[in-house]
């Protein structure tokens, strides 16, 4: 009996053991970056994207690739570099430069090379990631002197508990060179899946195959929305290949099968009569609420029709957000998006959409046409700004935001704009969104009418003391 005892506590010692050095090597894995997604699942939300300090990026790149890079931002070629994230070394990850019309407008200038950044942690090792984190952006925050465009919005789509990417500021260095202030964000993809949606679904990102330029007329970009490709998510008809700008840009892997069924919600979207067969209501009258608070027409609710990704699950979709650097009237030089603060600050809830209708914008229409979700759309917005902005939590964490990034706006070798601009941007956007809550208010109480075309001016929330192009311009860059 004492042999046995003996053998099963060496069993138990032996195991005990081994598990230690599992767990050794689970550590050293975590070292340099070559652990699995299952060893750390969603392990990244508590680190790089704990937003209550900035954090430290450093991108190792040969001299050659970074001169490369450098020279042709827009091949968008990608390099293996190392990169270290808070003292965490992580190699073999890919890196380059990113954006469409944001990259464009920063290789164009003469003097910046303060470029938008993807890293891939496995491209070239299959199974690294970031503890569970594979795609992460660096934003240059181009035409954002605020710096927080981003950062507010995704705050704010998670106030109306809309899954939105997370994201925190880094301060970036190259070879140990600093690069600046940048706002790391969350890819959407398969780790954005595995948090939010427990992996299951599919995902894609519509693009207008031809966005209009900059400087198009009105008239000019009305052509635009008749020219159904998909992004719009109006149904045109059965065959899949009739939606390009939906298929053409899956993020995950997507087979006939799963783009019938986005069809065939598409079908039923366009005909009316049961949204909730085809959509998740609830999730999408939230991303509306919190879309149309922030005042983002580089979207969907503009002539863009871009920056959302549409997600579909058995037959069911969602709209989820992506790239708010032009929220809060950011867009005012394209189109006929006001640029007079108190016009746009007012904008009715019920009358979001700018240069297009509601017939092109079908994701939208069945909301505003059903008194019934029409109020579930005005419920949202009575907690959100009742818990976010009345509260007072807004206005202290905005606060606690400048406080943060002040010093570093101040040494910011390649920032877009000075720290007095930074410091009057933070006050307009402050006071912007103060009054947009006040505004909509109003519209709630029924003392300011929620279409914009039948509001009062003198029942209209005064913002002349605003300057919108103080928030910054895509013009600046």
């Amino acid at each position: 009996m004492k042999v046995i005892r003996a053998s099963l506590l060496l069993t138990a010692a032996l195991l005990i053991l081994f598990a230690a050095g599992c767990a050794c090597a689970g550590a050293q894995a975590a070292s340099d970056g070559s652990e699995t997604t299952e060893t750390y699942r969603l392990g990244y939300e508590s680190r790089l994207f704990d937003d209550s300090y900035v954090h430290t990026v450093d991108i190792a790149i040969s001299g050659k690739d970074w001169a490369k890079l450098l020279n042709d931002p827009l091949a968008k070629k990608k390099f293996r570099v190392s990169v270290t994230i808070d003292g965490e070394r992580f190699n073999d990850v890919s890196f380059s430069a990113k954006g469409r019309y944001s990259l464009r407008s920063v290789a164009d200038a003469p003097d910046s090379t303060r470029y938008s950044f993807r890293v891939n942690f496995g491209k070239y090792i299959k199974e690294q990631s970031y503890h569970g984190l594979r795609s992460l952006l660096l934003n240059n925050n181009t035409a954002d002197a605020t710096c927080m465009k981003d950062y507010l919005s995704y705050k704010i789509f998670r106030q109306t508990q809309v899954p939105a990417p997370l994201c925190s500021y880094v301060w970036l260095t190259v070879n140990g060179k600093a690069h600046g202030l940048y706002l790391a964000v969350e890819g959407v993809g398969s780790s954005f899946l595995q948090r939010t949606k427990e992996g299951r679904g599919m995902l894609y990102k519509p693009e207008a195959e031809d966005l209009p330029a900059r400087n198009e007329t009105q008239t000019e970009n009305r052509g635009l929305n008749s020219a159904h490709r998909g992004a719009d998510l109006v149904y045109t008809d059965d065959d899949t290949d009739s939606y390009p700008e939906i298929f053409e840009n899956a993020e995950t892997k997507a087979d006939k099968e799963d783009m019938r069924r986005v069809v065939a919600a598409l079908k039923l979207l366009q005909e009316g009569k049961r949204p909730e067969l085809c959509v998740d209501t609830d999730e999408v009258i939230r991303y509306f609420a919190a879309h149309d608070f922030v005042l983002n027409y580089d979207s969907y609710t503009g002539i863009m029709l871009h920056n959302y990704y549409l997600y579909e699950n058995e037959g069911i979709l969602s709209m989820l957000p992506w790239d708010y650097n032009q929220a809060f009237g950011g867009g005012a030089e394209r189109g006929t998006v006001p640029s007079d603060a108190t016009e746009l600050l007012n904008t009715g809830i019920d009358t979001p959409l700018s240069d297009t209708t509601e017939d092109d914008r079908p994701m939208w229409k069945w909301i505003v046409s059903d008194k019934k979700y029409l109020k579930a759309y005005h419920d949202v917005f009575d907690t959100l700004i009742g818990s976010y902005f009345e509260s007072g939590k807004f206005g202290r964490e905005i606060d606690a935001l400048y406080e943060m990034l002040l010093p570093y706006i101040e040494k910011d070798p390649t920032a877009f704009y000075t720290a007095e601009e930074f410091k009057k941007a933070y006050r307009t956007i402050r006071e912007f969104c103060l009054l947009r809550a006040k505004s909509i208010r109003f519209q709630l109480d029924g003392k300011l009418s929620s279409s914009s075309g039948r509001q009062k001016a003198a029942e209209r929330v005064d913002g002349s003391a605003l300057c919108i192009r103080d928030m910054g311009t895509i013009e600046k860059q």
